[in-house]
């Protein structure tokens, strides 16, 4: 049920932040809200949206090996939106395949 949910909600972003004309006064228009901000700061939304959700998650459940691969899978792509960060993209994909292996043996 999640899931389909989570399909609702990445659908309305991605209607909130991909433009609707594509006719050249468009680019003029100053739109309120999400639809203001540029797509790339706006695909950001998403991860540090989920990056919240499982913060709050880990706080309140037992920890495991597979939260943390799930922190780990979120933190990958939020790697490669930002350019900084780039150079971690092998530590965080590391983390997220140390933690499912041992959250498959240990577990």
């Amino acid at each position: 049920m999640v899931w389909f949910l989570s399909v609702f909600v990445i659908a309305g972003l991605l209607l909130l932040t991909v433009p609707s004309r594509l006719t050249s006064s468009s680019e003029n228009l100053n739109m309120p809200g999400l639809s203001s901000l540029d797509l790339h700061k706006s695909w950001l939304l998403l991860p540090l949206t989920i990056l919240c959700w499982l913060g709050g998650h880990l706080f309140t459940n037992a920890f495991s090996f597979f939260s943390l691969a799930a922190v780990g899978f979120v933190l990958t792509p939020l790697t490669l939106l930002i350019p900084a960060w780039r150079p971690w993209v092998l530590a965080c994909a590391l983390l997220s395949m140390i933690s499912v292996l041992l959250g498959t043996v240990l577990g």
